[in-house]
Formats: structure tokens, C-alpha cells, sequence
């Protein structure tokens, strides 16, 4: 339901939330124990969405199968979500199609030195937190540099990218010595825009394509 309801058709994922819970509500089961059961297996399903959509979409980005199933509610029953006290974010709210593309981007141009997932993709843009598991490393610092500076100037994400990204520490250098600064996204965006260099016109078709997901989604 999830894959079809918010991946797919972008359906808001607090509705769809309520709407899971609510139309679970009811059990046919006479018997109390029974009736207990699926309240109690319904009450953690309901506290999974609510809390925990990290794992909703960490484990629907891929088959959802019974084991894959029992691995999110082991995780969900024994760890937190690590969170971030910093504010600073790229102030957008992306769609599941937007999300799409920049994965299909990232993995295409490409900006990391690993394929991405689009859940991924939707911690760094919508969240503007780090990814804790298995962290986003540059491919090259210029070509993430030039990417994130076509978004803000495409309107998609805010004028202050580069404190957000810094400031949260969301990729590292290419190098995997250290996060990148803010100097590290200027130096590099000053040395790649000095050059001709073909990366950039391909970053500018995928950008351009972005926007038309983010701003004309239909």
C-alpha cells in the first residue's frame, strides 16, 4: 500500500498514515485474545508510521518481503532514530517523483562514490540529515559543489546550500578525510566554473529536468 499510496502516486505520507491505521481499526475475531492481539499489533504498526518513517521508507525502497518485514519491526522495536539538534535545512519538501529523478541524477552524473537510494535522497533533501549508516562520500567535491549551486539556482532548494551542507555535515570529501566546508563547496565551485568542463552541461540537463518534476508535476 505504502509503495502504491506515496511512492508511486505521491499521496501525503501523514495521510496515508491515518488512513492505514484507520482502516485496520476493526477485527472480526470474537474471542478477547484475538482482539487484543491485532489492537496491540495495529498500536505498533501505528507507532512504526508515526515515529519511525525513516523505516517505512528505508525498508519499501526495496521488496518488501515477510523477512524484510520482521528485520523493520526488530529495528523499530530495539533503536531510535538518531536526530540532528541543528536547524539549518534546504527548506524544501520534495515529492516521491522529484526524489526519483535526483536519485536517478546522482547515480547518473555521478555525485557519489556509491549508487543512492531514494530514501537516501529524501533524508539529505527533505530531512537535511546525515546519512548515518553508510555516509554520502563526493565523488568529486566540484561536481557535488556545482550540482547543489544548479538547484539553488533553479529555485529548488534555498540560497544557503552551502551552510547546510556544511553546517550538518552531510557529504564528505572526496578525499574521506573530513565533511565538506563551506570553503571546500567554494573552492571547488570556483575551480570547476573556471573551466569548460562537459560535467557541467550534463548537471544542467539533469537539473533542468528536476525542476519540471518540482514545479509542473503533473
Amino acid at each position: 500500500m505504502f509503495k502504491t499510496a506515496v511512492m508511486e502516486h505521491g499521496f501525503v505520507y501523514d495521510r496515508f498514515s491515518e488512513d492505514f491505521v484507520n482502516s485496520h481499526t476493526f477485527h472480526d475475531a470474537a474471542d478477547a485474545d484475538s482482539r487484543n492481539d491485532h489492537k496491540v499489533n495495529l498500536g505498533r504498526i501505528g507507532s512504526l508510521l508515526v515515529t519511525r518513517e525513516d523505516l517505512v521508507w528505508k525498508y519499501s525502497d526495496q521488496d518488501l518481503t515477510d523477512e524484510q518485514f520482521l528485520l523493520c519491526m526488530r529495528e523499530f522495536m530495539l533503536t531510535r532514530e538518531k536526530t540532528d539538534s541543528r536547524s539549518l535545512s534546504f527548506e524544501c519538501e520534495l515529492t516521491t517523483t522529484t526524489l526519483r529523478t535526483i536519485t536517478k541524477a546522482a547515480n547518473d552524473i555521478p555525485l557519489f562514490k556509491r549508487n543512492v537510494t531514494s530514501y537516501e535522497m529524501r533524508r539529505l533533501f527533505n530531512k537535511s540529515v546525515q546519512i548515518y549508516e553508510n555516509p554520502l562520500v563526493a565523488n568529486r567535491n566540484e561536481v557535488v559543489a556545482y550540482f547543489f549551486s544548479r538547484l539553488n539556482f533553479h529555485g529548488i532548494i534555498c540560497n544557503k546550500y552551502q551552510s547546510v551542507l556544511a553546517g550538518n555535515n552531510l557529504v564528505m570529501s572526496s578525499t574521506e578525510r573530513h565533511y565538506l566546508t563551506r570553503t571546500d563547496i567554494s573552492s571547488a565551485l570556483y575551480n570547476l566554473t573556471s573551466t569548460d568542463n562537459p560535467i557541467m552541461k550534463k548537471i544542467e540537463k539533469w537539473v533542468v529536468l528536476i525542476k519540471s518534476t518540482t514545479f509542473n508535476p503533473l
